[in-house]
C-alpha cells in the first residue's frame, strides 16, 4: 500500500482458526454462513494475526503490532496454531533487519499483538521506541491484568515510550488516536501523506464483516458498551473521509473502504 510518501506492507505472523462465536458471541452461525468466503467447511474462521511495516523517505521504519511471538497461546487453554512465528521472517524478506526498526507502535496490549516485543527477557527490536498508550501500560503492567502480556512488555524498559491523552503525532505523517473499549488504551494509527490516508485500526474491528455492524460485541472487549460506541464513531469518521482501514486480523491483511 502506498500512501503518499509512505509505504505500508503487511506482516503476517500466523493464522488461528477459531469458532466465530469466540470473536463475536452474539452473531449466529447462519449469519456467517451467509457471508461468502468467511468461514471454512469446518465452521471455523481463519483469523490472521500479525502487523504492518511502514517506511518513509527519511529512513523511518515503523512496525505496527507484533503478532503472537514464539509458540503463542492465543486462546486460553488452546494450543499454538500450526501457522505461526512468521513476522521476523517477513521483515527480513522486506529487507528490514530487526535492529533497523526505528519505532514500534502497539495498538493495545493483548498477547496476539505483543508476542515479538521480547524473547527470553530481551527486546526483539532493541533500537526501536515502543509507543504504548499509558492506560494500557497501567492496566496490563502496573495492575498486572495479564501476566503473559506483562512478561512480554516489561522487558522493554527505557524503550517503552508511553503516551497519554487523546492523540499524539510521531511524524508528520503518523498520528496515534486513543480509541478505548477493546482495552483501556487501545489506539488507531492514522497515516496521512500527500492527501492520501490509511487507518491501522488494531482490534477496533476484527473482521470486515463487522464494519457495518459496530454494535457486534467482541468477546475480548474490556468494556463492551464503550467498545461499541468507539467503533460506531470511527466507522462514521472513516466512511465520511473515505479513508481505507485495515487491521492485523483482516483476511490477507488487506485494507477495505467503508461504503
Amino acid at each position: 500500500m502506498r500512501i503518499g510518501d509512505v509505504t505500508v506492507q503487511p506482516l503476517l505472523d500466523g493464522v488461528l482458526p477459531m469458532p466465530p462465536s469466540v470473536l463475536y458471541p452474539d452473531v449466529s452461525m447462519s449469519t456467517w454462513r451467509s457471508l461468502p468466503g468467511t468461514i471454512g467447511e469446518d465452521g471455523l474462521l481463519p483469523v490472521p494475526f500479525g502487523g504492518f511495516l511502514a517506511t518513509d523517505e527519511q529512513g523511518n521504519r515503523v512496525v505496527f503490532d507484533l503478532g503472537g511471538g514464539v509458540a503463542p497461546q492465543l486462546v486460553p487453554g488452546g494450543d499454538p496454531p500450526a501457522v505461526r512465528e512468521l513476522l521476523p521472517i517477513q521483515l527480513e524478506k522486506l529487507g528490514c533487519p530487526l535492529d533497523s526498526v526505528t519505532d514500534v507502535v502497539l495498538s493495545h496490549l493483548h498477547i496476539d499483538h505483543v508476542g515479538w516485543a521480547s524473547t527470553d527477557g530481551r527486546p526483539v527490536f532493541p533500537g526501536a521506541r515502543h509507543h504504548i498508550h499509558a492506560e494500557d501500560w497501567k492496566h496490563f503492567v502496573d495492575e498486572r491484568a495479564d501476566e503473559a502480556v506483562r512478561s512480554k512488555v516489561s522487558p522493554l524498559g527505557d524503550t517503552a515510550a508511553l503516551w497519554d491523552g487523546d492523540s499524539v503525532s510521531l511524524f508528520g505523517w503518523l498520528r496515534l488516536v486513543h480509541a478505548p473499549g477493546h482495552t483501556p488504551g487501545s489506539s488507531v494509527a492514522v497515516i496521512e501523506s500527500q492527501g492520501q490516508s490509511l487507518a491501522l485500526v488494531g482490534d477496533l474491528f476484527h473482521h470486515p464483516a463487522a464494519l457495518d455492524h459496530p454494535d457486534w460485541r467482541c468477546g475480548f472487549d474490556w468494556d463492551a458498551e464503550l467498545g461499541a460506541a468507539t467503533r460506531a464513531h470511527w466507522a462514521h469518521q472513516l466512511r465520511a473521509a473515505h479513508t481505507p482501514l485495515v487491521g492485523p486480523h483482516f483476511p490477507d491483511l488487506t485494507a477495505v473502504t467503508l461504503r
